[in-house]
């Protein structure tokens, strides 16, 4: 019998990664440990959305409001959890999935810093950023600073207007 998913305040990250399985995600979690979901990622993103009675595809539409973008939109499934979709690997075979879904709520206040070792975003000019998670886990992106800052801090927006209708709910309700 397959482990449920965790609670979305105990995800820090979603990734893909090739198993002898197949495509997996692997789950990386607040406290620092590691989970290998035997789903890959667009079932692992629909299932927790779905524990919600909410779908992926409009999520990223109503996140669109916010980015003005098409493509790489946040999936803001709770407060606890808006995950901010980042690149971190490059596909094997056309279709698979290279983005990883950071959640917001856990990165950590040391964000950003550049990757020391020789890698194929540096032979292409450029150093890629690593995201320091809850828990002390590191994640490197292939996107520079620059990129990655943009997609996070319009996750972060999103996951304030989250915060702030929920207050804003709970005060209509005291009210009565």
């Amino acid at each position: 019998m397959e482990k449920s998913l965790p609670k979305d305040i105990e995800i820090a990250a979603l990734l893909p990664a090739y198993t002898q399985e197949g495509d997996v995600t692997r789950i990386l979690l607040t406290n620092g440990t590691e989970l290998v979901y035997r789903r890959t990622m667009r079932s692992t993103l629909s299932k927790l959305a779905r524990r919600r009675c909410k779908d992926v595809t409009l999520l990223r539409r109503w996140a669109s409001r916010y980015t003005h973008r098409t493509l790489n939109n946040p999936i803001a499934a709770s407060s606890d959890l808006v995950l901010v979709p980042v690149k971190t690997r490059r596909p094997r075979i056309e279709g698979d999935a290279t983005m990883a879904h950071v959640n917001v709520v856990a990165i950590s206040g040391d964000t950003f810093r550049q990757q020391d070792s020789a890698s194929h975003a540096e032979a292409a000019g450029k150093k890629p950023t690593v995201i320091s998670l809850a828990g002390g886990k590191s994640l490197p992106v292939l996107w520079s600073e620059k990129t990655t800052l943009a997609h996070i801090r319009e996750a972060r927006h999103i996951c304030a207007e989250m915060v702030r209708e929920e207050e804003e709910a709970v005060l209509r309700r005291l009210k009565r």
